[in-house]
């Protein structure tokens, strides 16, 4: 992927552990409220081999005089607990203070706790946010303790809306929102890919004081304002007392003053740090103004001059591995890992799924609301009115929860259902009404059959093509018995191919690199990452393949590339300055007619280049003899042209028209008996002869 990094690159996806099968241990809204909610936790002796997990659904819960003091600040003390949420944008527990002050104020206090775990929740402290002004006024303090983790977690308030002291704490994703300091205090936090948005003029984003052995340490951060004024009018950060912060491949899409740091409060920082900073469109940010030579503020024996602008050498240690492992090795990705989303489906009365051990619970959405968590890999659909949307998503280790399970519309169980089964599409794709795979008996099934870019649709076949106009590519079926279709795709003579349309792994289909063709381009994955792109050639032999790419890196970077046809082959792609700049390379393939793939692959778990358009052109092939070939083929005939004459050594082949082989004889005509009805490919070959010619089944 086209990403400025010098660390490790965090593999965000790591392989969850094999975890116990346990339910969610309290739901806010269907067991209590969030005051019996933290109660509960504090009661249940919770350990790290036992964790105490709270589910918040969707909603907004004011949590201000149910569990705050008369400042409406709420104390949750307990350890190895972890709080959920459905949701980072409508999953909210917020306070309103009546005061203001970095001690009183917090929407939620941790004192002295462990091991802690937060998910897909908003915090806010509504006394601050959105007003405009610098009132301390914390939307999440942790005082002391270790090992604190936040996933896709929102903090919204002003001053100080982040107040941290002790401790290892690892941010992943998420946002934190504020004005002036909403980043304070010691510990050590490093930061993946956190947004981080300035409400007001003339703020600072960090305030470090008397920091652990690293301080805080943003990598691959996002820096936004709410407000478009505000661009060029904060700073990253000031020293409130030997202040020690580091910014590592950040995306500016706001810039702080050409300065970037601001006047020191108590003391000098003993490490301010920006590495690899880029604006919005991926350009170098001018760093040249930075500043170096740091006063002290109320103590200027500290005064001192650093290096604010690194070099790769310079920021190479802050890794997360480096800031965080302690002495216990601590890998809190290891803990971040989401399980799969879960295949589900409806057998009969109930939604069942496979099994994953790495699963601690599933949570049941009905309709998009919460309804339930199992350990059983099934749900049952009593008292479910027919016709709800069932999703499932999957609970790690901590808790946290997947993405959301394919969605499946329920049916009345004691009605009759037909299975529906779709053939692969090769070239194209297919959309239905139908949830899952099966159907009402007397619905309308809907098929549309939609080619990728350089196809076109051909027809459908399977037994269900005999009630239909196959070669209209929206068809519909009354079901009154299983429904087998599949979709023909044959090449629209125009040689050009999209990589994004072939089928990816570890890789994305990305758009943001605007001057690609097509709906976008892949942007490979470091380790192995791949794609494999349909084609279509309407004669065997040697193509050249036309390769369209971008390389914005500082060197050239390597694909292997096989056809089904050829021996797999690298090839190394030169940079070309910038990932909006796209220019092509020429190599010779292999291919066999019809139907068939070119698989990319990263080398050596290096990364590639973006690759977007794929063109073939014909260099050595022998085009197919169709002279003899203008029969009209019926259902019942049994012989493929009766003017041909078989010897012994004639090979007749029929293809589907996604290339496949249905049917071989030699030495005499193939049946077309049983075949459905749909377009084909016939070959003949007998030594002199060789023949191909596109045929309809009516």
């Amino acid at each position: 992927m086209n990403k400025f990094a010098i660390c490790t690159f965090l593999a965000l996806a790591v392989s969850a552990s094999a975890v116990e099968k346990k339910k969610i241990d309290f739901v806010v809204g269907v067991d209590g409220d969030f005051k019996a909610a933290v109660a509960a936790a504090s009661k249940s002796g919770a350990s790290a081999s036992n964790r105490f997990v709270i589910f918040v659904p969707d909603g907004e819960y004011d949590i201000t005089k149910l569990t705050g003091d008369s400042h409406g600040k709420s104390t949750v003390s307990a350890s190895y607990l972890s709080i959920i949420g459905q949701s980072l944008e409508k999953t909210i527990i917020a306070n309103t203070t009546d005061t203001e002050g970095i001690s009183l104020t917090a929407t939620i206090y941790f004192p002295k706790n462990n091991e802690m775990y937060m998910q897909d929740i908003t915090l806010q402290n509504k006394g601050s946010y959105n007003s405009g002004n610098a009132a301390r006024q914390v939307a999440l303090q942790q005082n002391e303790g270790d090992k604190f983790i936040y996933k896709n977690v929102r903090l919204l308030s002003g001053q100080d809306t982040y107040y941290t002291k002790k401790g290892r704490t690892y941010w992943e994703g998420g946002e934190i929102n504020g004005t002036v300091d909403f980043i304070c205090g010691g510990g050590d936090v490093f930061f993946e890919g956190t947004k981080l948005v300035m409400t007001r003029n003339g703020g600072y984003i960090t305030a470090s004081q008397n920091p652990g052995d690293w301080g805080y340490v943003f990598n691959n951060a996002t820096i936004t304002v709410s407000n478009n004024s505000f661009n060029g009018t904060f700073y990253l950060g000031r020293s409130w007392g030997h202040a020690k912060t580091v910014f590592l491949n950040t995306k500016m899409i706001a810039q702080p003053k050409g300065e970037g740091w601001g006047p020191d409060m108590n003391s000098a920082p003993q490490v301010f740090g920006e590495y690899n900073s880029k604006d919005g469109n991926g350009n170098a940010v001018n760093t040249s103004q930075r500043k170096t030579y740091f006063n002290g503020g109320k103590d200027a024996s500290t005064a001192t001059t650093l290096k604010t602008v690194w070099n790769a050498s310079d920021a190479a240690k802050y890794t997360l591995q480096n800031v965080l492992k302690g002495s216990d090795n601590w890998d809190p990705t290891k803990l971040t890992a989401q399980v799969n989303a879960p295949k589900i489906a409806q057998e009969g009365a109930e939604i069942t799924w496979a099994d994953d051990n790495n699963a601690r619970a599933w949570v049941v959405f009905v309709n998009g609301k919460y309804k339930a968590n199992v350990i059983t890999p099934s749900f049952s659909l009593e008292g479910i009115a027919v016709g709800s949307k069932i999703t499932v998503r999957a609970a790690n280790s901590m808790g946290g929860l997947g993405a959301y399970s394919n969605e499946v519309t329920t049916i009345d169980a004691n009605a009759t259902y037909y299975k529906v089964t779709l053939g692969e599409a090769i070239g194209g794709k297919v959309t239905t009404n139908i949830a899952g795979d099966k159907v009402m008996e007397g619905k309308t099934a809907t098929f549309t059959a939609t080619p990728n870019s350089g196809w076109k649709f051909a027809g459908w076949s399977g037994k269900s093509a005999a009630g239909i106009d196959a070669s209209k590519a929206m068809v519909e079926i009354v079901a009154a018995g299983d429904i087998e279709l599949t979709p023909s795709f044959i090449g629209d003579g125009s040689g050009k191919f999209q990589a994004e349309e072939g089928a990816i792994e570890n890789a994305i289909n990305e758009s943001s690199n605007a001057g690609f063709a097509g709906a976008g381009y892949v942007n490979f994955g470091t380790g192995t990452s791949s794609v494999k792109v349909p084609m279509y050639t309407d004669a065997a032999g040697e193509y050249k393949l036309t390769l369209t790419y971008a390389n914005g890196s500082n060197a050239a970077r390597s694909l292997s590339v096989k056809g089904e046809a050829g021996e797999s082959q690298e090839l190394e792609f030169a940079t070309t300055g910038n990932w909006t700049t796209y220019v092509t390379k020429d190599v010779s393939i292999t291919l066999p007619q019809g139907a068939s793939t070119i698989t990319f692959a990263t080398v050596g778990g290096n990364d590639g280049p973006n690759l977007d358009q794929l063109e073939l052109t014909a260099l050595n092939v022998t085009p197919p003899d169709t002279s003899d070939s203008t029969i009209a083929i019926g259902l019942a005939s049994g012989l493929m042209d009766p003017r041909l004459e078989y010897s012994p050594a004639t090979r007749v082949q029929v293809f589907s028209a996604t290339g496949k082989l249905v049917r071989e004889s030699v030495g005499r005509a193939a049946s077309m008996a049983g075949l459905p009805r749909g377009i084909y490919i016939l070959k003949v070959r007998d030594g002199s002869r060789n023949m191909q010619k596109a045929i309809r089944i009516e």
